[in-house]
């Protein structure tokens, strides 16, 4: 019997693929890393057409909730999101607690600077929503 390396079994996780979407003025970046196991996102979110702007990050969950790693950390940065955007964000986190009730360990970090009390207070409320471990981190502006 021939010993495939590219059939080998390196764990669930292993076969995840990374994801990049590279932001604009009005989009975010969005990456995961499965070497790391960490997923981020970061910058502006207000996309003309939210649905078509979110979908590959939509089908990337989808494949990440059947085959989930052990551990993932969830680091969000945003500067300014819409309410389209808003519900896109409940939607991915909400999915994330499915994954985080499966006995995974999902821990999502929220950052906002320090004299942003809006962005201090959609964190609040997200965790609230959630049963998941969510942190708010407060960023020193310069």
């Amino acid at each position: 019997m021939e010993n495939n390396p590219s059939k080998l079994d390196n764990g669930a996780h292993s076969q995840l693929k990374p994801l990049e979407i590279r932001g604009a003025v009005k989009t975010p970046n969005i990456t995961y890393s499965p070497t790391d196991n960490y997923f981020e996102i970061s910058g502006k979110s207000i996309p003309e057409d939210h649905n078509s702007f979110f979908k590959p990050v939509l089908d990337w969950l989808d494949d990440f909730t059947a085959n989930p790693p052990e551990q993932t950390r969830v680091d969000v940065n945003l500067e300014y999101f819409n309410t389209s955007s808003s519900k896109i964000l409940l939607r991915i986190f909400k999915t994330l607690e499915k994954v985080h009730l499966k006995n995974k360990q999902i821990e999502i970090n929220w950052h906002f600077e320090e004299d942003d009390l809006d962005m201090k207070e959609c964190g609040q409320d997200f965790s609230a929503m959630l049963n998941l471990p969510f942190t708010l981190i407060e960023e020193e502006v310069d």
